[in-house]
């Protein structure tokens, strides 16, 4: 792997946004999964005969290492096919989190303006990844 020179344009800083958040998306997820109202939560699942669904930190490991590879992207030179892959799947990803966040349980939850908001930050980070995909087209 090579070094790249990096330009600041309009791309590369939403590139280095999307990467930070997705970054601090993923260590959110990771800290908050062994705080006191997560571990209560998962007690009050596994008492109700819930089972211990690790899948909020599958997630949250997937956007820090999403927000990595974004930020990475930018300073190492790699086969422009690779990263054109890695940033779909990622914008992939993001489009089945919005489908199971906004869709999935429930439509307009809890009032019509909350949720097109929640939709429209999604939506604007599921453009960014796109312009950014694009980018290694």
């Amino acid at each position: 792997m090579t070094r790249r020179t990096l330009s600041f344009d309009a791309i590369s800083v939403i590139q280095i946004i999307v990467a930070v958040f997705l970054f601090t998306l993923g260590l959110i997820g990771i800290l908050e999964w062994n705080s006191s109202a997560a571990q209560f939560g998962r007690g009050l699942t596994r008492l109700f005969g819930g089972a211990n669904n690790p899948m909020n930190v599958i997630i949250a490991i997937l956007e820090l290492a999403a927000g990595v590879i974004v930020f990475a992207a930018l300073f190492v030179m790699v086969k422009s096919r690779i990263l054109y892959v890695l940033t779909f799947i990622i914008a992939i990803l993001w489009i089945v989190e919005i489908i199971i966040g906004f869709f999935a349980y429930g439509v307009f939850e809890p009032n019509f303006v909350v949720w097109l908001n929640g939709l429209s930050a999604d939506a604007i980070i599921l453009l960014a990844l796109w312009l950014i995909n694009r980018r290694y087209a």
